[in-house]
């Protein structure tokens, strides 16, 4: 016998249910989204606009180098069909190959070129409207802590190229900006902080010391994306939520 689900609960039951489920998954983040860049100035809507941004920019890489260094590939095992001498169907497989490509470097645009262009514009219009040009020595400090942390933390992964945990950049940067900051700079300085911290100690100073480099086995090594792009979106929303 075959299994197979059956519901009896009514109709009423299973619409509140999907209601639920729609609160809670995509309603609930969205608005906390939106309720993050509104503290950095932001619109709702250019909050959920940001959002999908983001979230699509993360399957965009763009190459930037090269390396000479020589990493294995392997290619996935395909398997087809076809038809034997007395016309029945036969399944034919081939083995995965393996084979030598060399390494490339990119920049992850929704994990690592939006979170740039957005720190960059937040601190813009903190400093033209609330001519706070106080906030960045508040910055750089958090900035180290969240990086250094980073740095500690961070792992070579063969999948993902570098990985770190992922409510790691955002707790640091909360306690930072929550024990140190002032109140006035503490959105803009969780964000700019948060994200770029995150990026600096998990993936682009790794990157530089030959010890991380060498044991990254991956083909594609994204700086801000796989491994490192959960870490930087929720620095970015958690903390500014949080300050």
């Amino acid at each position: 016998m075959n299994p197979y689900f059956q519901y009896s609960g009514g109709m009423i039951p299973a619409l509140l249910l999907l209601v639920a489920l729609f609160f809670l998954f995509i309603f609930l983040p969205v608005s906390l989204v939106a309720d993050a860049f509104s503290k950095l100035g932001l619109t709702p809507a250019q909050g959920v606009l940001m959002l999908i941004a983001i979230l699509l920019g993360r399957m965009i890489n763009i190459p930037v180098h090269t390396s000479e260094r020589l990493v294995v590939v392997t290619k996935p095992r395909s398997v087809s069909f076809g038809m034997d001498e007395g016309g029945r169907p036969v399944r034919i497989e081939e083995e995965a190959e393996s084979e030598l490509r060399k390494q490339v470097f990119a920049v992850n645009v929704g994990g690592f070129l939006m979170p740039l262009l957005l720190s960059i514009t937040f601190i813009i219009r903190q400093h033209m409207i609330f001519q706070a040009g106080g906030v960045y020595p508040w910055i750089g400090f958090v900035l180290l802590m969240v990086a250094g942390g980073c740095y500690a933390m961070s792992k070579p992964d063969p999948f993902t190229g570098m990985r770190i945990p992922l409510v790691l950049p955002a707790l640091i940067t909360f306690l930072c900006v929550f024990f140190f900051v002032p109140p006035e700079y503490r959105p803009v300085a969780a964000y700019v902080a948060g994200t770029m911290g995150a990026v600096l100690g998990g993936n682009v100073i790794p990157l530089l010391v030959p010890r991380f480099r060498n044991r990254v086995g991956t083909q594609l090594v994204s700086i801000g994306g796989p491994g490192t792009f959960g870490g930087v979106f929720v620095a970015g929303i958690l903390s500014v939520l949080l300050a």
